[in-house]
């Protein structure tokens, strides 16, 4: 029976996941903006601060830890069919760098994120790469570059989707107490305004919709030094590349991506492959994008 989920598609989601969460966890510039308020009320104590505040001074509190353990779980369904691809690794909460190892079962794939260069080893015998090579190489901004907007999964994790300025209290509720892998925490549900993170560009209002969907809430879990333990992310992705990349008849796939983050400091010490090891198919990637923005 055909399946309207791929492995390799899937795979390649997980990829996106795990840059998305980057960014969404508190990758941003801690340049003038909605924090000033968060960080001036910490001094008068955690339990004073409300759902917003709290979720503002995370994102600088858990940057500042500079790196962490993480475990991926994305789960997308589609057609009736629903896969799920774990993974796990190191990851530089400043800059993207990560390294990690995620998969299905015994089917699994190296990943390694480098200078915003995105590297992936898929598993022997997949028969994906020329002789001679063992990884594929996507640069992140020339594929960015390509897509004519700021792609929120493809993006500086140094300055987008820094999302937590722009919250205001009806965005953030508290949903509760909850113990999390052994860790006291709290459960905070925040609800993204697409329009904030636009910043009022309308053509990238409608990208990431197209990505994203309409709704997207956003799960975190911190804990009582304010760092993020959990993340949960759920959007709608368009599977295009299912249906010959018509956008009429694109599936509509529903994903959820959950990073759970501990051992803040840990070493992240990443390398790029060699580069006679790596075949780039970032062209590739633009021109099937390209392709499907004008059939969409």
């Amino acid at each position: 029976m055909k399946r309207s989920l791929r492995t390799s598609r899937i795979a390649a989601l997980g990829a996106g996941g795990v840059v998305s969460v980057a960014l969404l966890t508190g990758c941003g510039d801690d340049g003038a903006g909605g924090t000033g308020s968060a960080d001036a009320s910490a001094a008068q104590g955690r339990s004073e601060r409300s759902p917003a505040q709290v979720v503002q001074a995370t994102n600088k509190k858990t940057t500042q830890a500079r790196t962490a353990r993480i475990k991926l779980a994305t789960t997308v369904a589609a057609g009736g069919d629903s896969e799920t691809v774990t993974g796990s690794g190191v990851l530089d909460l400043r800059d993207g760098t990560s390294r990690m190892r995620m998969g299905q079962g015994g089917r699994q794939l190296e990943q390694r994120i480098v200078n915003q260069v995105l590297y992936q080893k898929p598993p022997a015998g997949s028969g994906r790469l020329p002789d001679g090579k063992s990884w594929m190489k996507v640069d992140l901004r020339r594929l960015n570059a390509s897509q004519g907007t700021g792609g929120p999964a493809m993006s500086d994790p140094a300055s987008s989707f820094a999302y937590t300025k722009s919250l205001s209290e009806k965005d953030v509720r508290k949903v509760g107490k909850e113990d999390l892998n052994g860790v006291s925490t709290t459960h905070y549900r925040v609800d993204l305004d697409l329009s904030k993170l636009a910043r009022g560009d309308s053509a990238q209002e409608r990208e990431l919709r197209t990505q994203l969907g309409d709704s997207v809430p956003v799960d975190l879990w911190i804990d009582e030094d304010g760092l993020t333990r959990r993340q949960q992310l759920s959007m709608t992705v368009k599977d295009t590349a299912q249906s010959g990349g018509s956008g009429t008849s694109a599936r509509q796939a529903k994903a959820k991506v959950v990073m759970d983050f501990s051992d803040f400091g840990t070493d992240v010490d990443v390398a790029a492959p060699a580069p006679a090891d790596t075949v780039d198919v970032t062209g590739k990637l633009s021109r099937h994008s390209g392709t499907n923005a004008q059939t969409g």
